[in-house]
């Protein structure tokens, strides 16, 4: 019997304890440690954040607030700690026994290691012991998508989500699951017969055939063509007839009602996912009367994203001619000619929807690198120090801040600055990004070193060069720049 019947809202008690059951759950209580978590998060404290997120968690493992509060500042923390791990004071924190202390436990573990299939399988499996419907869809529908790309997945880990699915009524992800399962097993008849259930369940459920409130199945048989449409709509894989069927019904709806935003919307999106000729001007069009209807800039940018959309494929296609043509003068000028007027344009769309979004720094972040490929780095820092200030970017960010910083000269120590700050304390980073950062900053030093004579500066550049070298001995011109650095040394010994 799941857990969650009741609930105990009037539990003003302040003790925390040790073994949590549906008497002691107290929704009230709970929401005091979301609300702290929300604090401690945006003050970057995100180890807390989650020690409260889990906190809260114990008094209300159904919430869904508080369980994507946890995974929000838990993702945060790896991207940005560089700990393999929380503090034995946080463990301690949030240490609880029975079903729910299981369901804690496996939450963190799994917040730290996201991409573990087991981690998943396994806090998945803890939600459905305590009945806990959304937070096992939610959850495990990532774990199975781990599960469904990881190489090493058994039998066994599919049949675990299998009947969590089914515990919690998400019959078709059950039969997902199941079918899954039977392919590395086909010899499991039981299995197959449970796969079989889940998907008769699934299609009753679904389908409506099981309603008898409402008419069930002479209700199904009516809404036979609603359904059609729907999964028309719904359907990844859509055939060319299906595409233009759904943009001739939507067409009609948004004539039938022309001042419609939500019929104009469908219009266009079907529009755009059929692709044909003037489908994308026609789908402009539409975004741009919708702009003016309501006053909503989604709209405007929907708009701007498709004008963007085309001129890079125009582009592409001059910088392919030009690249097959190296010699070709003509080929070359116009290719020189198409990249200023590509890139202003997205320069122009960037200004505008930064303008429009002023708390969406990932577009800052856009609208920065465009600049830095540009040249223009006076213009590209200011973006980037707006930008620095999303974790799940700053690092990303920081590196072509540095970068930025010694293109213009001059400005070496505030490159060196900004690079460490990007690099942190992993010194030995060696992911596409950490190595980019660690060039970078070895770049910085040497400039450094040969402008201000500085021995130190010279020696961090060696050490560090010699670090990418021994990760990956072919990095980019490492070695070269290693010969560079050894001759720069022995000049400022000398």
């Amino acid at each position: 019997m799941a857990l969650f019947g009741k609930k105990n809202n009037n539990d003003d008690s302040n003790g925390d304890q040790s073994d949590f059951g549906p008497e002691s759950f107290s929704p009230k209580k709970a929401q005091a440690f979301f609300d702290r978590a929300k604090t401690v998060h945006e003050s970057e404290n995100y180890e807390y954040a989650m020690q409260m997120w889990l906190s809260g968690l114990r008094w209300d493992p159904s919430s869904m607030d508080g369980l994507k509060g946890f995974i929000n500042s838990s993702e945060v923390f790896v991207a940005t700690s560089g700990k393999k791990g929380v503090s034995k004071e946080t463990k301690s924190a949030i240490a609880t026994k029975g079903p729910v202390g299981k369901y804690i436990s496996a939450l963190l573990d799994f917040g730290l290691k996201r991409i573990d299939t087991n981690n998943a399988i396994k806090v998945t499996t803890a939600a459905s012991a305590l009945g806990l419907n959304e937070p096992v869809k939610t959850l495990g529908e990532n774990a199975l998508k781990l599960a469904l790309n990881d190489p090493k997945a058994k039998k066994d880990m599919f049949v675990k989500l299998l009947e969590a699915f089914a515990n919690a009524g998400s019959y078709k992800l059950a039969a997902v699951a199941g079918e899954t399962a039977c392919k590395m097993d086909p010899s499991d008849g039981e299995l197959q017969q449970k796969v079989r259930n889940m998907l008769a369940q699934s299609t009753m459920t679904s389908g409506g055939y099981d309603d008898k409130e409402s008419g069930g199945f002479r209700k199904n048989i009516r809404d036979a063509d609603k359904q059609l449409k729907l999964e028309q709509e719904d359907s990844v894989a859509k055939t060319d007839s299906t595409k233009d069927a759904i943009v001739e019904r939507t067409k009609q709806e948004h004539e039938e009602r022309p001042d419609d935003i939500p019929s104009l919307e469908k219009y266009a999106k079907a529009l755009i996912s059929r692709g044909k000729g003037p489908d994308e001007l026609k789908a402009m069009t539409l975004y741009n009367q919708a702009y003016k209807q309501s006053g909503s800039f989604r709209f405007r940018k929907e708009a701007g994203e498709i004008q963007m959309a085309r001129a890079r494929r125009s582009f592409e296609k001059i910088k392919a001619v030009a690249a097959a043509n190296p010699g070709d003068a003509e080929a070359q000028q116009k290719l020189e000619k198409a990249s200023k007027q590509f890139d202003k344009l997205q320069i122009d769309e960037l200004k505008l929807q930064v303008e429009n979004y002023p708390t969406d720094l990932s577009l800052k972040y856009k609208l920065g690198i465009i600049l830095y490929e540009r040249g223009e780095y006076n213009e590209a820092i200011e973006q980037f120090q707006l930008a620095q200030s999303d974790p799940k970017i700053r690092r990303s960010v920081q590196n072509l801040m540095g970068k930025s910083f010694l293109k213009l000269g001059g400005w070496e120590d505030a490159a060196i600055t900004t690079l460490e700050q990007a690099l942190g304390s992993q010194d030995d980073d060696d992911s596409d990004l950490g190595m980019d950062i660690r060039y970078g900053l070895m770049e910085a030093l040497i400039a450094k070193a040969q402008k201000d004579n500085d021995m130190e500066a010279a020696e961090r550049a060696d050490k560090i060069a010699a670090g990418i070298a021994i990760q990956q001995f072919s990095y980019r011109d490492v070695r070269e720049k290693r010969e560079l650095i050894k001759s720069l040394l022995t000049e400022l010994k000398a």
